[in-house]
């Protein structure tokens, strides 16, 4: 007789490229093969889908650029987020020895 049993588990998702935040709920089952290797299912409305850090697209733009983080997992609210130019000055308070020209109308 092989011992089966099933977990239900919610991972949060944060999107890479959006930067949007979701959570998942999933149906575990751990289960054992013939020789009495562990297999583990994982389910979404009873079909089978990938593990939540593999295989999973954003659902606002699309990318699969997509972190999991387990239950309690520790995600940055969205004010928080680092973008890649954090620390650096504006491009407009950089020094120039060229004097800037005035803007050119567009008429």
């Amino acid at each position: 007789m092989r011992d089966e049993f099933t977990t239900h588990e919610v991972w949060s998702l944060e999107c890479q490229c959006c930067g949007r935040v979701w959570q998942e709920e999933y149906a575990v089952r751990h289960t054992a093969d013939e020789r009495g290797h562990e297999a583990v299912i994982w389910t979404q409305a009873g079909e089978p889908v990938q593990p939540p850090w593999s295989g999973v697209d954003c659902p606002g733009c699309g990318a699969s650029k997509v972190s999991a983080f387990p239950q309690g997992g520790r995600l940055r609210p969205a004010a928080a987020r680092v973008d890649a130019g954090f620390g650096r000055p504006p491009v407009e308070t950089l020094y120039s020895p060229v004097p800037r020209k005035p803007p050119v109308p567009l008429y």
